[in-house]
């Protein structure tokens, strides 16, 4: 039995090392994508301005909220693109079962999300010494963070990159699965919306699903909501994929 379970864990690992060789050019996308994020973000995210006959101002704002966007959107197509047919055969280069490969996945997955995070945090940062000292504005006003206030956005950070990776992992399988159901999805969401704008509201589904993480005040809350609902759309990917062993 000890034999068995040290051999499990043996491949597991000899996949997720074979994937983060494998899948280098996921991390120089990543580089690739927040950078391109900064240069967008160099002009400013907002902006607005006035004045008199004596006066005028204007003020401009910059944040790295462009660089997560491109983030979250280069862990949704990634987690897709680890459910492709040529992806799943690759795995099976070694002895393995699909348990075994989603497991492999999930620790990719976590480990991207975490590389993710420390790169869009020290590229925020890039961006704000390029415009406190390339742009050289006369006036800068920042937001003082504590040391807590850092981790905390850090880790939220990588809990929402891990949860855009989890989603289009289970995408990605679900398309996989029955590409049939994986074409109704979005047909059907946007079928909702619509049909929210019809009755008199404003089509605000994904804005309300979005609230549910974005105002949640507590952390720890947040975290708890994060969690959850990557496992969930983890195991269901796993679920999707312990059928696709069988159509193989």
């Amino acid at each position: 039995m000890y034999l068995t379970e040290s051999n499990v864990r043996d491949i597991i690992f000899k996949q997720y090392r074979y994937k983060l060789q494998a899948y280098l050019g996921i991390f120089t996308s990543l580089i690739f994508i927040q950078v391109l994020g900064m240069l967008f973000s160099f002009s400013g995210t907002g902006s607005m301005g006035g004045g008199s006959d004596a006066f005028s101002y204007d003020v401009r704002t910059y944040s790295g909220s462009l660089i997560a966007i491109f983030t979250l959107v280069w862990a949704f197509s990634h987690g897709i693109s680890l459910t492709t047919k040529q992806q799943r055969y690759d795995d099976f280069n070694f002895v393995t079962t699909r348990q075994v490969s989603n497991v492999a996945n999930g620790l990719f997955l976590v480990t991207a999300s975490g590389t993710a995070a420390i790169t869009g945090l020290l590229t925020t940062c890039v961006l704000r010494l390029l415009v406190t000292q390339v742009l050289r504005t006369p006036s800068v006003a920042g937001v003082q963070l504590s040391v807590i206030d850092v981790v905390e956005g850090l880790i939220g950070f990588f809990l929402y990159i891990l949860l855009f990776a989890c989603v289009g992992y289970f995408i990605g399988m679900l398309a996989q699965t029955n590409k049939i159901v994986a074409f109704l999805l979005p047909v059907l969401l946007i079928g909702v919306i619509s049909i929210q704008v019809y009755l008199g509201g404003e089509g605000t589904l994904l804005v309300d699903i979005g609230r549910f993480y974005v105002l949640e005040a507590s952390f720890l809350l947040f975290t708890m909501k994060s969690v959850i609902t990557s496992a969930l759309f983890f195991l269901g990917a796993c679920m999707l994929g312990n059928r696709l062993e069988v159509g193989v």
